[in-house]
């Protein structure tokens, strides 16, 4: 068991590491910005590697098996353990229980803990956006919040930052579009902090409703209110939906995700067992001699799972089975050539 187990910690948590420090760059640019506080850069952080851990683990999995079984092999400790009568199948019952007990993991990474954690990312980044404060935005960049459809631009800023030069405001949709400019602007905070206003000067507003009408007005002064430290409810978000939700639900977004999130964990055991033949290298080839193939395979199969999920969302496939039925298919039929061959 640790010749997989050890490699497999090893990989995971090399790959988590990657993964946090990525997310955190991304979110402490963010912060750098005035978008995010410090303690919606952590959380952020944090949920997002969860929610990663459902892609991670499989793919740890799958690099420890060819790691730990190359070594056996390139070793000559798999020809030293037949000699002793003991067969390949004993030698890999252990490394198949270490691959059912991370499918059991990832199955509950994605059927329970990846809609808390996003119903929870969701909630911060409605949060963090509520508390965006106008005067902390750096000037001279676009920056999109993710809520209601909101950009925002700051040209710049003189004296006590309450005063602006050069603002753009954006929010909503194609269907229902607001889009606001001026050369100058003041912000007044609001004592509660629920709602600011910012005067306008020069301002041009431009409106499109739901029914195709457009406005296009210039006003001299403007006054906009300004949301505050009030997060806008963020609403129905298919992954942040229960699984026994998503279970009922007939739009084909719904049910893209919940195969998804079913799929995880068949595709730790598939990539597990496609690990046990690659592992399979002759005596003093090394242990990494198929790591390429591996890695080829890997990319292959998740780029087309990507790809048939797509059309499940979109409502051009029912399923996305095909995917895990092509990776099992061509499991089964390296077992069957490496059986006839002896390989």
């Amino acid at each position: 068991m640790s010749v997989v187990l050890r490699p497999f910690l090893a990989v995971s948590v090399l790959l988590v590491s990657v993964f946090v420090a990525y997310s955190l760059a991304r979110y402490l640019s963010e912060a750098n910005e005035g978008v995010l506080n410090a303690d919606s850069v952590f959380r952020l952080t944090g949920l997002k590697s969860l929610i990663a851990l459902e892609v991670l683990l499989p793919i740890a999995l799958y690099i420890g098996f060819i790691v730990g079984l190359g070594r056996l092999y390139s070793d000559w400790e798999v020809v030293a353990f037949r000699a002793s009568g003991i067969s390949e199948l004993r030698l890999m019952l252990p490394a198949l229980f270490v691959a059912l007990l991370v499918a059991i993991a990832t199955a509950f990474l994605s059927l329970e803990l990846r809609p808390w954690a996003y119903s929870q990312l969701y909630d911060t980044e409605a949060q963090a956006e509520a508390e965006t404060d106008l005067t902390n935005l750096s000037t001279g960049q676009f920056h999109t919040l993710s809520s209601g459809g909101r950009t925002v631009f700051v040209g710049d800023r003189d004296g006590d930052d309450a005063e602006m030069q050069r603002i753009f405001l954006r929010r909503g949709d194609v269907d229902d579009l607001e889009v606001v400019s001026a050369e100058r602007g003041v912000l007044h905070e609001a004592a509660t902090g629920d709602a600011h206003t910012l005067e306008l000067k020069d301002a041009v507003i431009y409106k499109r409703g739901t029914e195709g009408r457009e406005m296009l007005a210039t006003i001299g002064e403007l006054t906009v209110k300004v949301p505050g430290f009030e997060p806008d409810k963020v609403g129905y978000k298919t992954k942040a939906a229960a699984t026994a939700d998503l279970l009922v639900s007939e739009v084909p977004k719904d049910r893209a995700e919940l195969q998804w999130r079913l799929s995880n964990a068949i595709s730790a055991l598939l990539l597990a067992g496609v690990a046990l033949p690659l592992g399979r290298t002759r005596p003093r080839s090394g242990r990494y001699a198929r790591i390429v193939i591996a890695a080829v395979i890997y990319a292959v199969y998740y780029n087309v799972l990507g790809v048939v999920r797509s059309g499940v969302e979109q409502g051009t496939l029912d399923y996305l089975w095909w995917a895990p039925l092509g990776l099992a298919v061509l499991l089964a039929a390296v077992i069957l050539y490496q059986r006839r061959t002896g390989i």
